[in-house]
C-alpha cells in the first residue's frame, strides 16, 4: 500500500544529517584504528570503514529518518538495505577517488581526507535515498495519490 508523504524533506535531510554525523564518527573511528593503528591498506581501511558506517547509517535512517514515512511500507527490510547500498555504493567509491587524490597526490593527512570525502557526497546519497531507497520522491498520479510507473 502506499501513502503519501507528508514529511517535510528538510526534515528528512536535517535527520539525514544527524545519522550521517554518527556514520561519519562510526567511519573515522573505524578507518583510524585499520590504517593507522592496525597498519591495513588505506584502501581496505576504508571499504570496511564506510561499509559499516553504511550499516549503521541504514539502521538508523531505516528507522528514524524514513521510517514511519516511507511510501513502501510494506517493503521488505532487505530490498531497502539493497537499495541503500546501492545509492551509497557511487557515493562510497567518490568518495574513495576524492581520499585517493587528496591523500596521495595532495599530501592531506588521510583522516582529514577521508571526512572531507564523506561530507562531498553527503547530497547525493541523501537524494537518491529519499528518491529511490526508500520511494519517496515517485512521481504521482494526478488525484489518485498512487505512483507512475
Amino acid at each position: 500500500m502506499h501513502k503519501l508523504v507528508s514529511f517535510p524533506s528538510w526534515t528528512q535531510y536535517f535527520r539525514f544529517c544527524l545519522v550521517g554525523a554518527g556514520g561519519l564518527l562510526v567511519d573515522m573511528v573505524i578507518f583510524h584504528l585499520l590504517y593507522t593503528r592496525g597498519c591495513w591498506p588505506m584502501e581496505i581501511s576504508k571499504l570496511v570503514a564506510a561499509e559499516s558506517a553504511l550499516l549503521n547509517n541504514f539502521l538508523w535512517n531505516d528507522r528514524w529518518t524514513f521510517g514511519s514515512h516511507r511510501i513502501e511500507e510494506n517493503a521488505p527490510r532487505l530490498r531497502r538495505l539493497i537499495r541503500f547500498h546501492v545509492v551509497c555504493l557511487s557515493g562510497i567509491v567518490l568518495a574513495m577517488v576524492i581520499l585517493g587524490v587528496m591523500h596521495r597526490w595532495g599530501e592531506l593527512q588521510a583522516e582529514i581526507a577521508n571526512g572531507v570525502a564523506i561530507v562531498a557526497v553527503s547530497g547525493w546519497n541523501f537524494g537518491w535515498s529519499r528518491l529511490w531507497g526508500w520511494g519517496a520522491g515517485r512521481i504521482r498520479s494526478p488525484g489518485t495519490g498512487m505512483p507512475r510507473d
